[in-house]
């Protein structure tokens, strides 16, 4: 498979949610699901409201082969949503055993909402 046929398709302008994680040194990414790195807009105004753990809506403002620059567009959010987003982009990862731990976390979660 191509590396293009791998990418996530994304464009210039496009909005959607993302979890915030802690990179290296201390800095603030995200991952889309391809592995590309979203990195978030140091200068926007929202940026000092990130920390890892909470969802943020953002919108594209450059796109580079390896990595994305967003802007957030609204303030974040935490709790529950979050933590399931979180399992569930581990549930993806190639790593068999945190994505078994991650899919049953994220059972009990579902078993709890529906109680």
């Amino acid at each position: 498979m191509s590396n293009n046929e791998t990418k996530t398709d994304v464009s210039l302008g496009d909005q959607f949610t993302v979890l915030v994680l802690k990179g290296k040194a201390d800095s603030l990414i995200s991952r889309m699901k391809d592995g590309r790195v979203i990195l978030f807009n140091r200068e926007n105004p929202i940026f000092g409201d990130l920390e890892p753990g909470v969802l943020v809506e953002v919108r594209v403002s450059f796109i580079a082969q390896n990595y994305i620059i967003v802007d957030p567009v609204a303030p974040p959010e935490s709790g529950v949503e979050a933590v399931k987003l979180g399992l569930q982009m581990v549930s993806e990862t190639e790593n068999w055993e945190n994505a078994v731990m991650a899919r049953a976390l994220l059972h009990v979660i579902e078993q709890l909402e529906t109680d």
